[in-house]
């Protein structure tokens, strides 16, 4: 009996869970904060064209992650946005990519987190072959000279794997 009810609930799960996903689950968020950006923009700016601000990579795999670099790219926005930028509502134009390479990363019950320095740039999403994590960051703030790119998984500062180089940022008119 028990046994059954394992996999009835296992069942449950594998069903549920890619419907609650695909009909916009991950909203609930959006729902408390009506500065929130919808998963369909967010999809959006990981795509869209962006400037290179700034670029490393790594001659050897550092760390158990095995990263090998990062990039960071500044998104011009189609249209003005209501964020919230460091806890306040702001009206924003612009958004920065960050991207971490490595791997292959692995697919864990904890999101992964990139950071810069000490601060939370965005919960990253996974490419198809987990080789890079993205995150969306609307604080240009973040995004400093000498800043030190790293991930963790979940909001775990002491369990973070940096990348280095450090950020160097790129003048107007440079490489893109």
């Amino acid at each position: 009996m028990k046994l059954n009810l394992v996999n009835r609930g296992v069942a449950i799960a594998i069903l549920v869970l890619p419907l609650l996903l695909l009909t916009g689950g991950t909203r609930v968020f959006a729902q408390t904060n009506p500065n929130a950006v919808s998963n369909k923009e967010m999809r959006d700016l990981l795509k869209r064209p962006g400037k290179l601000v700034s670029e490393a990579k790594s001659a050897r795999p550092n760390g158990d992650l095995k990263l090998t670099g990062f990039r960071v790219e500044e998104i011009q926005l189609p249209h003005s946005m209501s964020v919230q930028v460091q806890g306040q509502p702001a009206v924003v134009n612009r958004a920065w990519r960050v991207t971490v390479n490595g791997g292959p990363f692995p697919v864990r019950a904890l999101p992964a987190v990139i950071w810069i320095d000490d601060q939370i740039v965005g919960n990253g999403a996974e490419n198809e072959t987990l080789t890079q994590i993205t995150a969306i960051t609307f604080d240009s703030s973040l995004i400093r000279e000498g800043g030190v790119v790293s991930i963790s998984y979940g909001e775990d500062k002491q369990g973070r794997q940096s990348v280095s180089p450090r950020l160097q940022l790129k003048r107007e008119g440079g490489n893109q």
